[in-house]
């Protein structure tokens, strides 16, 4: 069996991750554009709970109750372009990661793990997801116990995400040190 940080490092180039970042841009302009065109315009502003870091169940009740039943199935719908979405940002983010792993510290394989966070955190936004819809769709008798695992698995899945993009950040950060140091020398 092939090693699968082999077969990440194979596909960490600059080509694929531009793909997985337009992926992501497209898949989230045209989230917004048509939630806010179908559904907040005409059914209300709603903060829903895909976007935040936490959320209790008051709060996920007074978002719902603001969109309705019908705006939250319009909302549903809009929404299942998030099914592109994380594949596109989680990707983005390997390859990100693979690259930036490979340009400065080659030698060390055990940091490939790290390349697993984003594939991680887009499994979590997958099951918010499927939460989040199993509550619209029991709409208005939602369970406090979904609501209250739907957040966690959104703070894990964010906690995974920012943790990454502070990596990549890092890694960014020594290459042009390492950049430096070798112009210096």
């Amino acid at each position: 069996m092939k090693n699968p940080f082999t077969t990440i490092d194979k596909w960490s180039t600059w080509r694929n991750l531009v793909l997985m970042i337009v992926i992501s841009a497209v898949s989230v302009i045209m989230m917004g554009f048509l939630t806010q065109t179908l559904v907040y315009d005409v059914y209300g502003e709603a903060s829903m709970p895909d976007t935040q870091f936490t959320y209790t169940y008051d709060e996920i009740l007074e978002a719902f109750n603001i969109l309705g039943a019908q705006g939250l199935q319009i909302w549903s719908q809009v929404h299942l372009l998030d099914t592109i979405f994380p594949i596109g940002y989680s990707f983005a983010l390997v390859f990100g990661l693979g690259l930036g792993l490979r340009a400065t510290y080659p030698e060390k394989e055990t940091l490939r793990v790290l390349t697993l966070f984003p594939l991680i955190a887009a499994l979590f936004d997958y099951l918010e997801n499927a939460l989040i819809a199993s509550q619209i769709g029991v709409y208005p008798n939602l369970s406090i116990e979904v609501i209250a695992i739907s957040s966690v698995v959104t703070s894990i899945k964010w906690i995974l995400l920012y943790s990454t993009f502070a990596v990549v950040f890092i890694l960014m950060i020594i290459w042009i040190i390492q950049k430096i140091a070798i112009q210096l020398k």
